[in-house]
């Protein structure tokens, strides 16, 4: 047993000694080795920004609420709906809650300090939008019996500092009936949650009641700019949305109703094929490192021949210099790989807010360094070849 122990250690002992072998290799002319890292650097950093962000969108629409409904109209997003439909939405088999929603936009002191005013049935409203917390305890019954309540978004606490029994007032281009365009709002509860949830409000908004606005208001009354529902269980989120559509067909306000999931996803089809331009993107961008690293790789062979003649010369076999051009490829481009991947990763967090994520997925590195292997070995295959198939005495003749 000792000796089988003492055998392996020397074998890896005997593996090591090679490495400055290989390094020096790598660097033995510097400006193309700090050339070909460049490359390699660049495209994983592209790599990495590309997929991670391509992840994170698959991920933001895996981690969306399945059960959770918006029926809008049919003819456009724009088209409001009547708020007589909320009672028959709200009697369909399988709904658990049902909100109306009505959004506009306020300004507090300064022009340029926008706050979004969103009006609902507040009780439902939080029950669909259950990933809220809401504090104190009791402060959504509290908006409901208060008219002219507001629970604020944790992020207008840091940035207006309100807090609760605070009184203010939004200027917004929704007009009253009374002709003015200040809205006045008491602050009765505070609510946080995730800032990356697609469907939820964001920190800096402010939730009201729905009827408050309706009465109101000078224009637009009875009208919701969708419904918002949920439904008992996930798998039944197909049925029921149907359900709603062909309740609602062939009537003035025919209704398009999706899952949070579903419309996320259309909206990102909208804007654009994410997952066809990153795979174009990067199928290319691997396709000329490879041309480029492989001649590359080439040039160094054959400015090499004559030393690699000489390791034949001292005992090294076809096999071992097949390993040692091939190791220094491998070598090259995995540290530019996680180079690269570590760049991407850093500046990922940067499109937080569009892709959903604050890191590189842990899948998209493992597949980064997967792809920077199998460059590494399809581009140092070939030379790696003629370098083992090299017969001495031509070899040393090219000196």
């Amino acid at each position: 047993m000792r000796a089988r122990v003492n055998t392996r250690r020397g074998r890896g002992s005997h593996e090591v000694k090679y490495l400055p072998l290989i390094w020096s290799g790598i660097w033995r002319w510097r400006g193309r080795a700090v050339l070909m890292l460049l490359q390699i650097v660049s495209a994983f950093t592209l790599f990495g920004l590309l997929q991670g962000s391509d992840s994170g969108i698959k991920q933001a629409i895996a981690s969306t609420h399945r059960d959770r409904l918006y029926i809008t109209s049919r003819v456009a997003v724009g088209d409001l709906l009547p708020i007589g439909m909320l009672q028959r939405i709200r009697s369909m088999p399988g709904i658990r809650a049902v909100t109306p929603r009505a959004v506009f936009i306020g300004t507090y002191v300064r022009p340029d300090q926008h706050v979004p005013v969103i009006a609902a049935d507040v009780e439902p409203f939080f029950r669909v939008e259950n990933e809220l917390r809401v504090s104190p305890l009791g402060a959504v019954q509290t908006l409901k019996r208060t008219r002219t309540g507001a629970i604020i978004g944790s992020g207008l606490v840091r940035r207006y500092g309100w807090k609760i029994g605070d009184r203010f007032a939004l200027k917004s281009p929704v007009a009253k009936r009374d002709g003015s365009r200040d809205w006045v709002f008491d602050v009765v509860g505070v609510y946080g949650g995730p800032e990356s949830s697609f469907g939820a409000p964001p920190p800096t908004a402010v939730v009201v009641n729905f009827d408050y606005v309706n009465e109101a208001r000078a224009a637009n009354a009875d009208r919701a700019d969708m419904f918002i529902a949920t439904v008992r269980s996930a798998r039944e989120a197909g049925a029921v949305s149907l359900a709603i559509d062909n309740a609602f067909a062939n009537s003035d306000h025919e209704t398009h109703t999706q899952s949070e999931g579903d419309l996320m996803e259309t909206q990102l089809q909208k804007t654009v094929d994410l997952g066809f331009i990153v795979h174009s993107i990067v199928g290319a961008v691997f396709f000329a490192l490879l041309v480029a690293t492989g001649a590359l790789m080439m040039q160094s062979l054959r400015e090499r021949i004559p030393e690699l003649a000489v390791l034949k010369t001292v005992g090294f076999s076809d096999r071992r210099i097949f390993a040692l051009i091939l190791a220094e490829s491998i070598t090259l481009c995995l540290l530019g790989a996680a180079i690269g991947l570590a760049v991407g990763a850093a500046l990922l967090p940067e499109a937080r807010t569009l892709v959903g994520v604050a890191r590189m997925p842990a899948i998209v590195v493992a597949a980064g360094m997967g792809c920077a292997l199998l460059l590494a070995v399809v581009a140092g295959a070939v030379p790696a070849l003629h370098g083992s198939r090299l017969q001495v005495v031509d070899a040393l003749a090219v000196r």
